[in-house]
């Protein structure tokens, strides 16, 4: 265990924190105010009993109210770190047969090694390239690595939404989502790609994938080939759409 990296911030600003004081003392008055007379407060037996109702009841509102103009409440409302914003859940983040079809695409172009392995540069990587966290002698189950793989497409399927805003076929956003997986949602982002689709062009979109085979300036040819089959798979949407 160890100190969340805000954890004076929390301590002194956060809502929840406030509120568990209050009603850590709201429920300590009630047992003070039981063994205090009313003649010794010097009050009327019914005021002394309406306050020690309102004591009680006090702490009920101390557990489910939280004051929205706290500053850090707001942030931590708008936080989507490590989370999916809502607005851009797209269409293979709904999962089902849209996801899997996603999977099964990307994953026969990234290739599956369920044992841990060092990359070309020497970063240990396990199933569909994952590297995060990853050990020597670490196992996967195919199972586990594609769902490490849908993880990862449902994140880069936000990304690319938060540039691409045309609606666009399952097809067609499989066949995205595979190029962005691959060359990166910044680079797709500024692309003239996005500003086609975009635009209402759509085949044009799709048109613009092949040009995307290159690496280190030189024409790769399992990009080329991964390009023609994400270009394919993109054309076949449009025309069934």
């Amino acid at each position: 265990m160890k100190l969340i990296a805000n954890w004076k911030e929390t301590l002194t600003g956060a809502w929840s924190v406030r509120l568990l004081i209050l009603a850590a003392v709201l429920s300590v008055l009630p047992i003070f105010v039981s063994l205090v007379s009313p003649d010794l407060l010097g009050l009327d037996p019914l005021v002394f009993a309406a306050i020690a109702a309102l004591v009680n009841l006090a702490a009920i509102p101390a557990r489910v109210l939280v004051q929205p103009a706290s500053g850090l409440w707001f942030r931590f409302r708008r936080d989507d770190s490590g989370a999916v914003r809502k607005k851009t859940l797209g269409l293979l983040a709904g999962g089902g047969v849209a996801l899997a079809s996603a999977v099964s695409f990307i994953g026969q172009w990234e290739g599956l090694r369920t044992e841990a392995y060092r990359d070309i540069i020497g970063i240990w990587t396990v199933c569909y390239g994952e590297t995060r966290g990853v050990q020597p002698g670490d196992s996967y189950s195919t199972a586990d690595c594609d769902a490490m793989l849908a993880r990862e497409i449902v994140a880069f399927e936000a990304q690319l939404d938060r540039c691409l805003t045309a609606p666009v076929p399952v097809g067609v956003k499989v066949a995205l989502v595979s190029w962005t997986y691959n060359v990166g949602a910044g680079a797709a982002c500024r692309s003239t790609l996005v500003r086609r689709a975009n635009a209402g062009d759509l085949a044009g979109a799709c048109h613009q994938l092949p040009r995307w085979n290159r690496a280190g300036g030189r024409v790769i040819r399992g990009l080329t080939n991964r390009r023609m089959s994400e270009r394919a798979m993109c054309l076949r949407a449009l025309e069934a759409a």
